[in-house]
């Protein structure tokens, strides 16, 4: 009968997990990956055919540690606490976080944010801040409370702006603007607003074209 291998793929991709997490991309390399787990170079290349595919794996493993920061109670909230996860997971994995976004793989980058969509909205299935709220206009209020998230998070790790340096600020900012975007697109949405008719016309193409999935069903 012949030898397990001790080289498993899932210990191969924590061990890059590890570096990545440690020092970025910069740390990572199949030689480094085969020193730290005392081998040849060998076992990596049996799982992996080359450096960018082990890269995908520890992005994909990011994705879901991202989404269990935002799983976690920080408010009571269910909504704010998703960009609070995702702010404190960027600041607390600054190194995943820019191996994430570095533009490497697109597409895998944006079958991850397809899932990361897909995970939170069942996750917002009954909100009560949202109950009564078309497809459309629910979309709009997640999509741009999720670029001013993406955004902060950005902003924060970059040490940008001495008041992102104030204490409990980001926190207040997160609530205060999550609000803003809620209340302020119930209120116009259903306006003479030409600018909202633009964009509720581009998302229902989209829906319709089936691009978009919606973030419920009807009552």
């Amino acid at each position: 009968m012949p030898r397990k291998s001790q080289f498993t793929a899932e210990k191969i991709v924590e061990t890059a997990y590890a570096l990545a997490r440690e020092n970025g991309w910069d740390g990572l390399s199949v030689t480094a990956v085969a020193k730290k787990i005392g081998s040849s170079t060998m076992p990596v290349y049996s799982y992996f055919d080359n450096l960018e595919k082990l890269k995908d794996a520890v992005v994909v493993k990011a994705w879901h540690l991202l989404m269990e920061y935002e799983t976690r109670h920080y408010t009571g909230d269910a909504w704010v606490d998703q960009s609070m996860g995702y702010i404190r997971f960027a600041m607390a994995e600054n190194n995943l976080f820019h191996c994430m976004f570095d533009g490497r793989n697109n597409p895998l980058q944006l079958k991850m944010r397809v899932v990361h969509w897909n995970r939170l909205t069942r996750a917002l299935r009954g909100y009560e801040a949202f109950k009564g709220l078309e497809s459309e206009q629910m979309f709009l209020i997640r999509y741009s409370r999720g670029m001013y998230t993406h955004g902060l998070a950005t902003s924060v790790i970059s040490n940008w702006g001495k008041l992102l340096e104030v204490d409990g600020m980001v926190e207040n900012l997160v609530v205060a603007m999550s609000r803003s975007i809620l209340e302020g697109y119930k209120l116009t949405y259903d306006c003479e607003n030409e600018n909202i008719g633009f964009i509720d016309k581009e998302i229902k193409k989209m829906f319709k074209a089936g691009k978009l999935e919606p973030d419920h069903e009807k009552e």
